[in-house]
């Protein structure tokens, strides 16, 4: 089965601030068919809110995430995320 990428990935950082507008767009994402994936190589900050939805949305099955930075690979760590970080 073809991989469907996001075709707007997020380019801001991710808090409370965006955590709607990150999890409406994580829906979209996942109402396509097939296993998708998410490049957050533009997102220096994600506070535990957004980071909370990005778990949800990865426990799907579906999503891989792809591109995070070493400070949120750390902040993952840090708060029980690890299965974000093998993505």
């Amino acid at each position: 089965m073809e991989r469907a990428d996001s075709t707007d990935p997020p380019t801001n950082d991710l808090t409370i601030f965006e955590a709607t507008e990150f999890r409406n767009s994580l829906v979209t994402l996942l109402s396509q068919e097939g296993p998708v994936s998410l490049d957050l190589s533009h997102v220096q900050q994600m506070d535990s809110s957004c980071m909370q939805i990005l778990l949800a949305a990865h426990r799907t099955g579906r999503l891989t995430v792809v591109g995070l930075s070493e400070q949120i690979r750390q902040k993952a760590m840090l708060v029980g995320c690890r299965e974000l970080v093998g993505s």
